[in-house]
């Protein structure tokens, strides 16, 4: 805390406790609503005591650190139920008191005397004295006429103004999250003083952000494998295309099923595995070698299978289908299981553990599910596709760095190959076989010339599931083109896309089932309603964080 000002109250402190006295506590009526019922709640710079009080009677356990030795006396002289519940403590370099553990940490007309080199310490001593949930509220000046055009007043005293965005930046960078933000008038009338409260709650252990967290791990980890680089990519998508893959906990985590991941994984690894030029992914790896990443060699096999049979898409449209011979599924089982245990004792287990912000991911057996904080879950579902992208050149620098003669450009193009034109084929050749066929978005009759339209364009979500492919005339798919389709225009043609759902499902029914698991799991009943919503939905959602222009076929665009 700023010297002078720490010496005026000290100096001061009798007179300035008299006025704090006969003024109504400006913050009192928000304790219900800011801290549990009956937690043990701190007050920094407690000054005489009179929010303590306050705090008491409203049922709290109140507890109060103050810098001057003056205001510690006076504080229980003036409230004897503060007897031994206030001590000396100071900020920046504040040390929890009492224990620590606080439910709740009230900090009221105190930053307002933190320089500015040193806010970002005293934010961090406040953290420490909180637990994961515990809220924190603090009140600062936004306004202050009596300092002239310097930051000191005719007696010395420091008081900064400091945005209130500028301090919710601080204190998220910390793993809290704005509750709340008040403005309000000076409790003691002062004119030209105004003044912001602000209610946080401390969401993370960790001293970062989870956008943090995902930056430590990818920039900073160490990292012997490209794994950890497949775990974000494949959480990351997942987050941002199939949120329905996730159970929320009770204990503030998600699980996310590791074969959604596996499936990931196996995708991206299978173009690199593929390549003609050996591409490491692990510390010494090499043709000649015995430390291959453990499931190289079964997905070697898989792919020799499909060598001639379309690559990845053939495999997958044959999956998808339930038409693997017995042989194919027993050797599938095998690169599956190898894929997830090396998920699971790989990143899942190591992501985080060197860093300060300490292991990010746990794991639970018993559902064969990677649990994931809320907060990092929710922050994948708005920066995926960020995320993603950074992810992929990441990936492929540090495949470059593990191999030789490998260009990066090469490496991206393999981590982008996922599916060729194969994959519309299927939809091509059932929409060709009905007897009557119309543009799902304008209803004209088409003939044998037509499009099949991804309804998210694939450039957008590298996406060849069934839901999304549906047969436009020429003129439409154009015009179009990479656009997502409108919400008037999606609404005007829900029963022609479910018309088009629904012989989909009725000729190869495994086959769209198991690729509307991008977004549910269909249930027997009203799937058509739930499906086409999940759509609607993810049709907003990357139109909002992408940025995408929009489609209706009566525009002129």
């Amino acid at each position: 805390m700023d010297k002078p000002t720490l010496d005026y109250y000290a100096l001061h402190a009798s007179e300035v406790a008299q006025r704090y006295e006969v003024t109504p506590s400006p913050l009192a009526h928000r304790f219900t609503e800011s801290f549990p019922a009956g937690g043990r709640i701190l007050d920094i710079g407690c000054g005489s005591g009179r929010d303590l009080a306050q705090l008491h009677k409203q049922g709290f356990q109140p507890y109060g650190v103050d810098g001057t030795e003056e205001f510690v006396q006076l504080a229980q002289r003036l409230h004897p139920e503060l007897r031994g519940r206030v001590v000396q403590g100071l900020l920046p370099d504040l040390h929890p008191p009492f224990d620590g553990e606080f439910d709740g940490v009230l900090c009221c007309a105190v930053l307002m005397h933190i320089d500015s080199t040193e806010l970002f310490n005293a934010a961090l001593s406040i953290k420490r004295c909180l637990k994961v949930n515990g809220r924190l509220l603090i009140s600062v000046p936004s306004q202050r006429s009596d300092t002239g055009d310097g930051e000191r007043d005719a007696n010395g005293r420091l008081f900064k103004t400091y945005p209130s965005a500028y301090l919710r930046l601080i204190f998220e960078r910390l793993g809290f999250s704005l509750i709340n933000e008040w403005g309000n008038s000076d409790a003691m009338t002062r004119q030209g003083i105004e003044w912001v409260s602000l209610l946080f709650q401390l969401k993370s252990e960790a001293n970062t952000r989870p956008i943090d967290q995902i930056e430590g791990v990818l920039n900073h980890d160490k990292k012997t494998a490209t794994y950890k680089f497949a775990l974000f990519r494949a959480l990351a998508e997942i987050a941002t295309q199939s949120p329905n893959s996730v159970t929320w906990l009770a204990n503030g985590k998600v699980a996310l099923p590791v074969r959604y991941v596996a499936e990931k994984w196996l995708q991206y690894y299978w173009p690199l595995v593929e390549s003609k030029e050996f591409m490491p992914q692990i510390s010494a790896e090499a043709p000649d070698a015995d430390n291959w990443i453990k499931f190289r060699r079964s997905l070697g096999m898989l792919i020799g299978l499909y060598t001639n049979a379309g690559g990845y898409s053939g495999f997958r449209i044959e999956r998808n289908k339930g038409a693997l011979s017995a042989d194919k599924q027993k050797l599938l089982k095998m690169v599956m299981s190898e894929i997830a245990s090396a998920i699971v004792t790989g990143p899942v287990k190591y992501a985080g553990g060197a860093l300060i912000t300490g292991r990010v991911f746990d794991y639970d057996a018993a559902s064969k599910s990677i649990l994931i904080p809320n907060d990092l879950w929710i922050e994948l579902s708005h920066l995926g596709y960020w995320v993603s992208q950074a992810v992929i050149l990441q990936w492929a620098e540090k495949t470059t760095g593990l191999g030789k003669g490998i260009d990066v450009a090469s490496v991206v193009g393999l981590l982008l190959d996922k599916e060729d034109i194969r994959s519309t084929a299927e939809a091509r050749r059932i929409f060709s076989s009905l007897p009557s066929l119309e543009c799902v978005w304008t209803g004209v009759s088409l003939k044998d010339n037509f499009e099949v339209d991804h309804v998210i364009p694939f450039d957008l979500w590298h996406n060849n599931d069934a839901w999304n492919l549906l047969p436009s005339s020429n003129s439409a798919n154009g015009k179009k083109s990479n656009k997502l389709p409108s919400s008037e225009l999606l609404k005007r043609r829900k029963e022609n896309i479910i018309y088009f759902w629904e012989i989909l499902k009725n000729l190869e029914s495994d086959k769209f089932k198991k690729e509307a698991e991008t977004l549910l799991v269909l249930p027997e009943t009203n799937w058509q309603n739930l499906l086409f919503g999940q759509v609607s939905a993810a049709i907003e959602m990357t139109a909002l964080q992408r940025g995408v222009r929009r489609w209706s076929h009566s525009s002129q665009s």
